[in-house]
């Protein structure tokens, strides 16, 4: 994987430092109204709430993840697997609040990391329907065979794919969402209902709304009706605008490789007759 992050796949791996506190820490899975959280975040004052969006939009950010997983479960030069909180704000480091995947799958190297910050354990009580959701998401709609081939010729491509479902996500649920997802989600949610005292975690869900997010986080209740997220549908039309440009890219790359290796075929060729 280091060859790949450096010589094959190489991209600019973002500087961040802290300036500023980590103040929330929301370790819900994805699928579980992390969007409209994050937005709700925003509109209350942390103003820069990271997202796993942030994935697609910053390919680069996939590569730092990526790091911290091979921290996380195959140790660092030194044999040490703990990720500090210098190793987090590394990627973190201009953000107050953080939601979503990849963050929720280290929630307790976060939570060990930033100990002061406010817990919030956002869950969707209908374990059937985020599994539902989480499969036409993951599975489905950010995922497509024809992608997944193309990028390999992009790095861009190549690191919001690998670096991030094919590494973090298949890891997290043990090497397949379908066969597992509802136990690791239903483990997920007991595991930081565990770790925090009640006093810094909040259990909360998108139809709770504004009033038991505010009392946690001790903020005004806004005067508007609660942010609404991203649809399954809205999130595949954003990914596919995004992706546009990169698909394009891929597929001329593929093209170059496929009429370079055709031309050192034929020249080979060409040159085995003459031997012959």
């Amino acid at each position: 994987m280091g060859l790949l992050m450096k010589y094959i796949y190489p991209l600019p791996a973002p500087i961040r430092a802290r300036t500023r506190p980590m103040e929330v820490l929301a370790v819900g899975l994805s699928r579980s109204g992390t969007d409209s959280l994050r937005n709700a975040l925003i509109q209350l004052g942390y103003d820069n709430t990271y997202h796993g969006w942030e994935l697609a939009v910053q390919p680069s950010d996939n590569i730092a993840w990526t790091q911290l997983y091979l921290k996380k479960y195959f140790g660092s030069d030194d044999g040490k697997t703990n990720i500090t909180t210098e190793d987090f704000d590394a990627v973190l480091g201009d953000s107050i609040a953080v939601t979503d995947a990849p963050a929720a799958m280290f929630a307790k190297d976060l939570i060990a990391a930033y100990p002061d910050a406010k817990v919030i354990l956002n869950i969707r009580p209908d374990l059937d329907a985020w599994y539902a959701s989480t499969t036409s998401t993951f599975c489905g709609n950010m995922v497509p065979r024809s992608h997944l081939l193309l990028s390999y010729f992009d790095a861009e491509l190549f690191w919001f794919f690998h670096g991030f479902f094919t590494t973090l996500f298949r890891k997290f649920y043990h090497g397949s969402f379908e066969k597992n997802g509802k136990w690791v989600g239903e483990e997920h949610i007991a595991m930081v209902r565990g770790l925090i005292p009640k006093d810094r975690l909040l259990e909360w869900k998108v139809e709770d709304g504004w009033e038991p997010l505010c009392e946690f986080l001790e903020k005004d209740v806004p005067q508007t009706p609660f942010p609404k997220g991203n649809t399954t549908d809205d999130l595949g039309n954003r990914l596919a605008a995004l992706h546009r440009t990169r698909l394009a890219r891929a597929k001329r790359n593929a093209i170059l490789v496929g009429a370079s290796v055709v031309g050192l075929a034929a020249m080979t060729g060409v040159g085995a007759l003459r031997i012959f």
